[in-house]
């Protein structure tokens, strides 16, 4: 039971970034989170692993990068750059404020209560 209110205190840290975010948003984040920052993931990777579509994949990141898709502010936890290797693919990475709240999702998840 304790793990499932873990859960809770983690969805919730999302929902406070955004009352309405859904599942597959929520994961466009957490993937390219558990990434090696060595070798970060795609737009395509995203797609792949939450199961939307590359476009979906795009918006889902982009709620998470400076400016959001609609040119509003975003929760500025990722941003994307052109990989130089291949110049159509997005390598994801976080930024600074996006490893705190790596960092706040896995002491939520690791607290012994």
């Amino acid at each position: 039971m304790d793990e499932l209110k873990k859960l809770v205190l983690a969805l919730k840290a999302f929902q406070d970034l955004d009352h309405e975010m859904q599942i597959p948003t929520m994961l466009s984040y957490i993937y390219p989170a558990m990434q090696n920052p060595n070798k970060p993931l795609t737009i395509k990777g995203v797609s792949q692993k939450t199961g939307v579509k590359q476009s979906s994949a795009s918006r889902n990141v982009m709620a998470f990068t400076e400016v959001t898709r609609h040119r509003t502010e975003g929760h500025n936890l990722l941003k994307t750059e052109e990989n130089p290797m291949f110049r159509t693919e997005k390598l994801i990475t976080l930024t600074d404020e996006g490893e705190r709240f790596k960092e706040k999702l896995i002491e939520i998840l690791e607290k012994n209560e």
